[in-house]
């Protein structure tokens, strides 16, 4: 007698999943057979990845953002205080983790950690709170505010995921692996699976920490990964902001926010990482704000450059020619702008005085200047065949790399549309509340049917994302 199939686990179906649409936009013939099958007309193919470094790519089939129905539907915050600036105080106190929710996320390490050293003995994890988990659920379980990475030697990846190849496909190896933690995470560690991040430099997956496990008082989603940088890079960016200029950490949450708020976070539909929105913020701080000059340094001047730099490559002191730091002037009898003063001149720099086509975001130069001739721009063109140069994001630790390459037409025009939207709103007086209104894609914006709570409450435990999420549980 055949014994049974063993049942695939959500993890392993998500991956398929993931794998059979990467395959489907690669190749045109199996695109077409899925058009002809669905009825759609017109759908385009993704052009293959054998052209030239930032050759414009083809029109490729971006899907649209859509509203998955919440069962307690997410609104913008409600305020006890009143006009713009106390609001934005009110809000950036909410913002800042407290030292509870840091505790409970160092329990979450140890549990993940005891978790999975059966499969890995010698593992270490990590934790970061990158803001409070008790505000902002507006796209929470898109964009999660908790990182959980698993660092694992590369000798007991091999050993575990038996590869004796000595040509070894490290970005396989750890999909893989965050495939099999993530599948005893869930088994062994009571938590459960939301969606696969797969296609990006660092895969990821998103699991919800129920609060039966006694870690947190609500149900709290967190992005799980292996060996990645990104997460610390982010923490240790946003804690020297604070130190060097607390005005500076409270800017970054606030742009934060807003960009989650308004559903132009989500890295897996081609958005701006939360990572990248705080390079922004920082990048205006250190050469946008005219009336009081730069209120962050060079990169040069970190402490996190000084212990990463050199391991990433990143050339130090290599201004463009010509450009020295600037030197910041006395502010001795200077009045000093206030958070939202700065968001609302954030705002402005990218919306009117930002060259989006020739100019890079680059903390490390910290000048404004065309990018770097190693920084290849990235051209996006829209289904009508028209092209546009999607944002030159310098990664700071990573020379030669441009960050903005995860862009894309839909993405791109969002963009815009949203930096102009705040823009006018903070130009006309408008409220903090009105400022974050949950972002809904207006074709399907839904009757409300249930009471509505602030998005500073907390999430219900659901087996689906309670929140307003993009579509597709399993994204790119």
């Amino acid at each position: 007698m055949l014994s049974p199939k063993a049942r695939k686990t959500n993890c392993q179906l998500a991956a398929e999943r993931d794998q059979r649409e990467h395959r489907s936009t690669r190749d045109p013939r199996v695109a077409a057979a899925r058009t002809n099958h669905s009825g759609t007309k017109g759908a385009l193919a993704r052009p293959r990845r054998n052209t030239p470094p930032g050759s414009p790519q083809g029109p490729s089939p971006t899907k649209a953002e859509v509203y998955q129905p919440s069962l307690v539907p997410v609104i913008a915050p409600i305020f006890q205080s009143t006009g713009w600036d106390d609001e934005v105080k009110e809000l950036i106190s909410q913002l800042m983790p407290d030292t509870d929710e840091d505790r409970a996320v160092q329990q979450l390490v140890l549990h993940v950690k005891r978790t999975l050293q059966p499969l890995f003995p010698g593992v270490e994890v990590t934790g970061f709170a990158h803001a409070s988990l008790k505000s902002g659920k507006a796209f929470g379980v898109a964009v999660p505010e908790v990182d959980i990475v698993a660092n694992i030697s590369p000798a007991s990846l091999l050993q575990r995921m038996q590869q004796r190849s000595p040509k070894v496909d490290v970005k396989k190896l750890q999909k893989s692996a965050v495939r099999m933690c993530t599948d005893r995470l869930v088994a062994q560690g009571g938590l459960k699976f939301r969606r696969s991040a797969f296609r990006g430099e660092e895969p990821r997956v998103t699991l919800l920490v129920p609060s039966s496990l006694g870690i947190f008082k609500d149900a709290i989603p967190v992005d799980f990964s292996i060996n990645s940088v990104t997460p610390f890079y982010t923490a240790a960016l946003l804690t020297e902001c604070g130190q060097i200029e607390p005005r500076a950490k409270a800017l970054i949450l606030l742009v934060k926010r807003w960009a989650k708020d308004r559903g132009i976070c989500h890295a897996a539909k081609g958005h701006l990482s939360p990572y990248m929105w705080g390079l922004l913020a920082m990048y205006f701080m250190q050469v946008g704000v005219d009336e009081e000059g730069p209120l962050l340094p060079t990169l040069d001047c970190f402490k996190i450059s000084s212990e990463s730099s050199v391991k990433r490559n990143v050339r130090r002191n290599s201004l463009p020619p010509g450009l020295d730091a600037p030197e910041k002037p006395s502010t001795s009898d200077m009045v000093k702008l206030s958070i939202g003063q700065l968001f609302d001149k954030f705002l402005q720099f990218y919306t009117q005085r930002f060259n989006w086509t020739g100019e890079a975001i680059s903390i490390r130069a910290g000048r404004r200047a065309p990018p770097s001739l190693d920084v290849p721009l990235h051209v996006v063109l829209d289904q009508d065949g028209t092209s546009r140069i999607a944002p030159a994001i310098e990664d700071p630790f990573n020379a030669g790399v441009n960050l903005g390459t995860i862009m894309n037409p839909v993405s791109l025009a969002r963009l815009h549309e949203e930096l102009s939207r705040g823009n006018e709103m903070c130009t006309r007086g408008a409220s903090l509340s009105e400022l974050l209104q949950p972002w809904v894609p207006v074709q399907d914006v839904p009757q409300q049917t249930s009471s509505p709570r602030s998005s500073g409450s907390s999430p219900g435990e659901t087996e689906e994302p309670t929140s307003r999420t993009m579509s597709a549980s399993s994204s790119a």
